[in-house]
């Protein structure tokens, strides 16, 4: 066995006491559930989930045609949510709409003449 841990070494090895670990490995589950599905209207009003800027700006004519409407930011990065929610608060104040914040990445976009009833 003298030249077989001649070789082994050759190769890396360390003759008869190399040992092979085995890798531990873990199982992920996910827990995607259909029923967790975003929805597209809340209330009858349409939902919007935009991932950039790009995303929104056609959105303004809904204003125009005094159509309300949700974003949820989930899908948006902090940054692009920023630049999102400057871009419509200019155009907010140019036809005098308004927004409200309904949850933490949630907001409501409304016409000129409409406003949310609070209980």
């Amino acid at each position: 066995m003298g030249i077989m841990n001649y070789i082994f070494k050759i190769f890396g090895f360390e003759g008869d006491d190399v040992k092979v670990a085995k890798k531990k490995t873990t199982k992920a589950s996910y827990n995607l559930k259909v029923s967790q599905k975003l929805p597209d209207e809340i209330d009858g009003i349409r939902v919007y989930y935009p991932e950039k800027l790009e995303d929104c700006k056609d959105k303004i004519e809904l204003l125009k045609k005094e159509t309300p409407f949700f974003i949820d930011f989930r899908a948006c990065s902090s940054v692009e949510k920023n630049k999102i929610l400057d871009y419509y608060q200019g155009v907010i104040d140019i036809l005098g709409a308004n927004c409200e914040k309904v949850e933490k990445d949630l907001y409501i976009f409304l016409p000129k003449h409409m406003e949310i009833e609070r209980d």
